[in-house]
């Protein structure tokens, strides 16, 4: 009745003697299946990246922060600022420990004091002042290659020493051990002024984003010192009047005996709510596990990344009308063609399938270069976001049939208009 094999080969001879025409015809679903592949590729890094990001921090971690409560009307008063008494205190932080300390592997609290740089020679190391509690860095995972995180001693004693990152150290020290940086004075030139810290500890700075793509260059890190000295190094700021002793947030991270995050996380905001702010009219803490903020982030990115795949799908549907244009154009080119078959002997559906089928190779042929041109974006994209990946088995033979299917869907009617020639009218067409 009809060969495949030959009804490919006119298709693909069609496409050579008409290679301009045949390259506009697919540009449409070139586009469409190069955005979705990029768009998905890219989408699945950023939430692995992410998703990583709140894993380093443990199942078991809790975000606790405070927030307006509402009135009894439910109505909050978004313009009140937060008072000295609205904040997370040291007092409220003891009594917590006190409460649910067996259960608790460790916990931070931090201050940001801005960005310093400190400089040795001709060499400088960029750096952002970070105060934090006493062993404090566990709790993100951050891995001390040498000396010690800050201990009990050096953040109540509010002793002027720093925990840097091994990047500090290379472009400070250029060649110099990491080791041999324990005792070091580092002097960090900030906008309030120079501050002195020795250094105790080295941590190793994990490479991420935009810095693993460009490599080289100046990388601003971390520079870990007791939460007090942090508090009047913001004191010394002359834009700043007041500097409260408590804190906007905590992070715990509960130990093995915590086996339900979940009720471990409801446990802790009913004590903060139902104990420690149960007098506070206008603040009140929210408790949030890991890993519920791992679903919302991940649910959020799904969302978006379908709304922009929707969108890119779009040129799909326009590619899909360039086909059916140039298909109805081929039928009246070749409308003696189909006459002289027809008037051999050949059925209706063999012409049917012979224009179904130069249609969908028009789109597998467009939706390959599509999947290859995505999947280079993608993998470019993912890279810069520091988090290199490749398009999923499942979307690329996902892309490559839906173009497929285009082809068979926007390909019918010239196809069928070319069947329903009447041969000896077709035969006399000029």
């Amino acid at each position: 009745m009809f060969n495949f094999k030959e009804n490919i080969s006119l298709a693909v001879n069609g496409l050579r003697s008409n290679k301009m025409r045949a390259l506009l015809t697919m540009l449409g679903i070139i586009i469409g299946i190069s955005s979705v592949i990029t768009i998905v590729t890219v989408g699945d890094s950023m939430t692995k990246s992410i998703t990583d990001v709140f894993n380093d921090m443990g199942a078991n971690s809790v975000q606790l922060y405070i927030i307006d409560r509402p009135d009894e009307n439910g109505n909050t008063n978004w313009s009140r600022p937060y008072q000295a008494e609205d904040y997370i205190s040291d007092e409220m932080i003891d009594q917590f420990l006190e409460a649910f300390g067996d259960r608790i592997a460790c916990w931070a609290v931090s201050e940001s004091v801005g960005p310093g740089q400190a400089i040795n020679g001709h060499n400088k190391a960029d750096g952002r002042i970070q105060g934090v509690n006493a062993n404090a860095l566990g709790i993100n995972n951050i891995d001390i290659i040498a000396g010690h995180d800050l201990n009990e001693r050096e953040v109540s004693g509010e002793k002027s020493v720093a925990v840097i990152s091994d990047k500090f150290v290379e472009d400070l020290f250029p060649g110099l051990p990491v080791h041999e940086a324990l005792g070091k004075e580092i002097k960090l030139q900030l906008s309030q002024g120079t501050y002195t810290f020795t250094v105790v500890g080295v941590y190793q700075y994990e490479v991420s984003g935009m810095a693993a793509m460009m490599g080289a260059g100046s990388v601003t890190t971390n520079v870990f010192v007791p939460m007090g000295v942090a508090k009047d190094m913001i004191r010394d700021t002359d834009s700043v009047t007041n500097v409260t002793d408590g804190y906007y947030a905590m992070q715990i991270k509960g130990n093995e005996k915590v086996t339900d995050s979940k009720a471990f996380t409801e446990e802790i905001d009913n004590y903060f709510n139902n104990k420690l702010y149960r007098s506070n009219k206008y603040v009140m803490v929210r408790a949030e596990s890991m890993d519920s903020m791992i679903g919302e982030m991940t649910s959020s990115l799904d969302m978006i990344k379908l709304a922009i795949s929707i969108i890119a799908a779009i040129s799909l549907l326009v590619g899909g009308i360039g086909v059916m244009n140039i298909m109805l154009v081929s039928v009246t080119e070749r409308t003696r063609e189909i006459g002289t078959r027809k008037a051999l002997g050949a059925k209706n559906i063999a012409i049917r399938v012979q224009f179904i089928v130069e249609s969908m190779i028009i789109c597998l042929f467009g939706g390959v270069i599509g999947v290859i041109l995505g999947t280079t974006l993608g993998r470019l994209g993912s890279t810069l976001l520091g988090a290199p990946g490749w398009p999923s088995v499942s979307i690329v033979l996902i892309a490559v049939g839906f173009s497929m299917g285009i082809g068979v869907f926007f390909g019918y009617y010239p196809a069928n208009k070319a069947a329903k020639l009447d041969p000896i009218e077709a035969l006399r067409y000029e």
